[in-house]
């Protein structure tokens, strides 16, 4: 079985257990896939908002959101043109830089959305000294959060703390942290409340983290093939992100019901990660060259030879559309 088949198996697989479509927007209508991790998390509301509020079908696009399960399946399906569109950035940027024709068009946030949770006796970054910390792996994006927050507070991550990776998801590095394993942990918002409501402690918040790590995971990323011969329904699919963004944003009380809902917090929760969610958004679907630094270090700063990131940028991204989506 070759490997574009197997693709196309794992994707199907995806659609049928995990996916969901909006209504055609013609009967003749081209299906549009974007892969996706899952809308579990806060940065992943606008794709929903823009299915459910029917801001695609607005712009004339019949999407569907299929979950997938791992990175890798994300691009390999991108590059057999088994999916359209994934949501994924740092990795899409190592793969950029690697040279495959692939390239991020808009960034959904402006943080990682990560926050950092430890024992309650421990009072910020710097006390993290002589302390294990769990990470999910070795060149992750946590990782490279975590490594930069240590670093920018004045600690060597190499000698000054121990990292230990914990596969799986936050739940297995959280009990680590309560069978005093470890001493910290990384873990995507808003996973430090559920810790708060059993007596750990928020060290880094997400804006906290945003001020020192500046890396979204979440946007919207495409192939070279896609950019060269259907610019237009690049911009149409940004102009329906953008628009739920800004939905997300103006509408409180809507977006409070869907961190409620989606994030399974309780009325006040909700309404304090409403507030500090909103902020993180991004609208202008573009960021700065130092943020696509950053997201090309997140696959280099292991390693030994360092890539130079502002060489590699032009390589990265294309804010073409974005910039168009946002007239």
């Amino acid at each position: 079985m070759n490997s574009k088949v197997v693709v196309s198996v794992l994707l199907m697989s995806s659609l049928l257990v995990f996916g969901f479509a909006t209504h055609a927007a013609s009967a003749e209508s081209k299906p549009i896939n974007i892969g996706w991790t899952g809308g579990s998390n806060w940065s992943s509301l606008p794709y929903q908002v823009a299915v459910d509020r029917k801001f695609f079908e607005k712009e004339g696009l019949n999407v569907r959101l299929i979950t997938m399960r791992g990175t890798t399946l994300m691009l390999s399906a991108l590059m057999a043109d088994e999916i359209d569109y994934v949501t994924i950035l740092p990795f899409i940027a190592g793969a950029a830089v690697r040279g495959l024709p692939v390239k991020i068009v808009a960034s959904g946030a402006k943080s990682s959305g990560y926050a950092i949770i430890s024992s309650p006796e421990i009072s910020s970054l710097k006390g993290l000294k002589g302390k294990r910390i769990a990470i999910n792996s070795f060149g992750s994006s946590a990782d490279f959060a975590i490594y930069t927050a240590l670093s920018r507070s004045g600690l060597d991550p190499d000698k000054d703390v121990t990292l230990q990776t914990i596969s799986g998801t936050p739940d297995a590095r959280f009990a680590a942290l309560i069978s005093r394993a470890v001493d910290a942990t990384v873990v995507g918002s808003p996973f430090e409340y559920f810790a708060e409501q059993k007596g750990f402690k928020t060290l880094v918040s997400v804006n906290e983290m945003a001020e020192l790590v500046k890396i979204p995971i979440t946007g919207i990323s495409t192939s070279q093939k896609k950019i060269d011969k259907q610019p237009d329904e690049i911009v149409r699919v940004l102009k329906a992100l953008r628009a739920a963004t800004l939905f997300i944003q103006s509408e409180r009380e809507i977006g409070i019901g869907l961190m409620e809902k989606t994030l399974k917090l309780d009325r006040s929760a909700a309404e304090k990660f409403y507030t500090l969610y909103r902020e993180q958004y991004n609208p202008e679907l573009s960021v700065p060259n130092s943020v696509v630094e950053e997201w090309i270090a997140v696959g280099t700063f292991r390693a030994k030879e360092k890539e130079k990131g502002g060489a590699q940028a032009q390589r990265v991204h294309d804010w073409r559309f974005a910039e168009k989506a946002r007239r």
